[in-house]
């Protein structure tokens, strides 16, 4: 018995098992580094922060009418898709539903357009077609 005490870390002058293991396994509480010191915050002052955010202002002011750009164009943001323009005014609208109303008027009834009026569109277009 008293060498299988002695075997397994006993007293008699040997060094113990769990000895053994920790100069093997050293925990964790060994190995951790001590931690970074904190970096100093750098206070500014008022008069700082107020040159800070006019260099800021003046790099992001675009839309100065005395940088020698078109003011007649709209500013545009970047990436900003221009808009698209609608097919005409209300006088191109007006003017088409008038065309087609009189087309309609015409397909209805020739005899709206008086005969002298005929005569005098055919003397116009007579010789640039053939009719």
């Amino acid at each position: 018995m008293q060498q299988t005490r002695d075997r397994l870390g006993g007293t008699g002058g040997q060094t113990r098992i769990a000895d053994l293991r920790a100069q093997l396994n050293p925990s964790t509480a060994d190995m951790k580094k001590p931690p970074k010191p904190r970096k100093a915050v750098k206070r500014e002052s008022e008069e700082e922060r107020a040159l800070k955010a006019e260099r800021m202002a003046q790099a992001q002011h675009t839309t100065s009418l005395l940088s020698g750009g078109n003011s007649k164009k709209p500013y545009q943001r970047p990436g900003e898709r221009a808009e698209r323009k609608s097919g005409g005014g209300l006088l191109f609208q007006l003017l088409l539903v008038m065309i087609i109303a009189g087309g309609v008027a015409f397909a209805l009834d020739p005899t709206i357009i008086p005969p002298e009026w005929i005569d005098q569109a055919r003397d116009i277009v007579g010789p640039y077609i053939k009719i």
